[in-house]
């Protein structure tokens, strides 16, 4: 059953400079319980994407050029402010990459979590939301639940800041969880606990996750579709197992060489993408990454490339894969690439 359909969702940002255009017809779709993961480097409208589902983006100089969201059959830029706030509080839930910056650090990490409980159920009384509160603490493993909820959040190390996010975010068992790079800034051991922590709330309540990463690795485990972005667009999309083992576009070719393998030759340099991003001030007319791709052809300059299909939930937008394109070799598979690519 379909939770979320984006379809062609444009975003700009108005600057002195110009026109920024974040967001240049993104389009995907997120069934109850599943989760999605949104790869791709700062910059390319990971975040604008996210925030525009939940109409968080700037309304002073940000503009939603067209396209749609329907959320749970709303359409999402039709609702009024009152009706957006009430999804925010009850169905759609939002975790940011710096909690120190989302948590209100005048006031007690307990109480800002029984406030989302006041905003979700009105009529629940006092004692009823600090008992919930107490244990939504204690399922995101803070310990010490009665001395933590009286703390404020600059008492909390940042994982157990993060935790205390998931805890706010989770109170009211909202439909979809947007998770905005949530792990940066943490060690290692901490991602790995906050990934695994929002795996198992995920396979408790089935929510649906969208989560949103520079790092591949982040959603291996996660989701179980992936939307490679680049340049304010989707570029590739498919099953983790098709991004992971039969990728076809050149970018993310790119961002998977660029990650060293568990068993890497310390002496073997890693291969990076060569280049910098285009300028979204300015787009190119063609394939935006064409000046960045060792496989770029006189077309991929002129014309943005079309969305070709591997299979039913594989595609790619790519010139490489009309059929006068010369043929060239996955870098990552060893395989001449083809639109049905043996699996």
């Amino acid at each position: 059953m379909k939770l979320l359909d984006v379809h062609d969702l444009q975003f700009s940002f108005k600057t002195y400079a110009g026109e920024v255009q974040a967001v240049r017809g993104v389009s995907f779709s997120l069934n109850v319980g599943e989760a999605l993961g949104i790869v791709g480097e700062s910059g390319c409208g990971k975040s604008v994407t996210a925030k525009s589902i939940v109409r968080l983006n700037p309304t002073r100089n940000g503009i939603y050029k067209s396209g749609t969201i329907m959320f749970d059959n709303k359409d999402i830029l039709s609702l009024s402010k009152q009706e957006m706030q009430i999804i925010r509080a009850r169905d759609i839930r939002m975790i940011f990459q710096d909690p120190m910056t989302s948590l209100n650090p005048t006031m007690r990490v307990g109480r800002q979590i029984m406030e989302g409980f006041k905003v979700a159920y009105p009529n629940m009384k006092k004692e009823e939301a600090k008992k919930r509160t107490l244990d939504i603490l204690y399922s995101t493993g803070i310990p010490n639940t009665e001395e933590r909820f009286k703390q404020y959040p600059h008492q909390f190390s940042g994982g157990m800041r993060q935790r205390a996010m998931i805890a706010l975010a989770m109170v009211v068992k909202p439909k979809l969880l947007i998770c905005d790079e949530p792990t940066t800034a943490l060690d290692v051991t901490i991602q790995a606990q906050i990934l695994d922590l929002i795996k198992e709330q995920q396979e408790k309540t089935k929510t649906g996750i969208i989560l949103i990463t520079h790092d591949l690795g982040v959603v291996a485990n996660i989701a179980k579709n992936i939307a490679v972005m680049y340049a304010g667009k989707i570029v590739e999309y498919g099953s983790a197992q098709d991004i992971f083992y039969n990728c076809m576009h050149p970018y993310t070719w790119g961002v998977l060489q660029s990650i060293p393998p568990k068993d890497a030759d310390i002496n073997k340099p890693l291969v990076p993408i060569k280049g910098t991003p285009p300028d979204l001030l300015k787009p190119p007319k063609g394939c935006s990454f064409t000046a960045r791709c060792p496989y770029a052809m006189k077309a991929c300059k002129e014309m943005p490339p079309p969305v070709y299909m591997a299979d039913e939930n594989h595609s790619v937008a790519c010139w490489r894969y009309h059929p006068n394109a010369p043929k060239i070799i996955n870098p990552i598979t060893q395989r001449e690439v083809q639109l049905c690519p043996t699996k």
